[in-house]
């Protein structure tokens, strides 16, 4: 009777393991499968194939596929920290941008990492293949034929905020060292009132000007901006797929809603 439940059982769990998105749920399942196989096996006195089984087919095999997935079963996404688009909260990450690339990881069955970058060194790190995507808060780049940028998700502007020194011209002695710095040094710099010079996002203007900007001078830059992300040129199959993603998104509606829930 045991050997008959575990026969029904096969099937089962072959269909839910072929049923899974991710990979590494897929590879569990298979696991599994060749569990429950070595047991009928040993059920049906077969002892020795039944412990090639277990050893060979749930162990061995998984293991070599779980090592094969490490690199492949994820999409990396290199970012900067940006309210409202991604950004901490507690130990989670939350976000429009988040939510867009959670969704797209999910519906290619890869685990999303995220790691965070100046924002000025995004594009690098994507060129030397450190990532998949480049977000947060990226506005149209400039014509790189090396880099693939997706239609917009949110349309955005720009905005110039410095500090003019006592002479009353802009000063520039920080730029230097600012231009491989995080969106919080930014925050900090402004908060402690130092001398610098930024050109900022919608999303990071409104963060800095919760801040006393009543000794800097912010000016709007002129034309049209939007949000948009960024991959290498190589990568033209998941920028294909990404755009077909966020245009599902848009047909649907549902990048409307996500958005309302970020930007009310």
């Amino acid at each position: 009777m045991a050997r008959t439940a575990l026969l029904v059982l096969l099937p089962l769990i072959a269909a839910v393991a072929l049923s899974r998105r991710r990979r590494l749920a897929a590879i569990i399942g298979m696991g599994l499968f060749s569990l429950v196989l070595s047991a009928v096996y040993l059920f049906s006195h077969a002892p020795d194939v039944a412990i090639t089984e277990a050893a060979i087919g749930a162990a061995l095999v998984t293991f070599i596929y779980v090592l094969a997935i490490r690199k492949t079963g994820r999409l990396v996404v290199l970012c900067d920290e940006v309210p409202g688009l991604l950004q901490r909260e507690g130990e989670s990450l939350v976000g429009l941008e988040h939510e867009i690339l959670s969704g797209f990881a999910h519906h290619l069955g890869l685990d999303l990492v995220v790691r965070f970058l100046p924002r000025q060194k995004i594009e690098g790190a994507l060129l030397q293949g450190e990532g998949d995507i480049g977000a947060g808060g990226i506005v149209e780049p400039r014509d790189d034929e090396r880099l693939l940028s997706t239609p917009e998700h949110l349309a955005t502007a720009l905005f110039h905020v410095s500090r003019t020194d006592a002479e009353g011209s802009l000063s520039f002695r920080r730029r230097e060292e600012e231009r491989g710095g995080y969106f919080s040094d930014v925050v900090e710099a402004v908060r402690a009132g130092k001398e610098v010079a930024y050109t900022l996002d919608l999303a990071r203007f409104v963060a800095l000007s919760r801040l006393n900007l009543s000794d800097y001078t912010v000016t709007r830059l002129a034309g049209p901006h939007s949000y948009v992300f960024l991959l290498a040129a190589d990568r033209e199959m998941l920028h294909r797929q990404l755009v077909s993603y966020l245009d599902r998104l848009r047909t649907g509606e549902e990048l409307a809603r996500m958005i309302q829930r970020y930007f009310p």
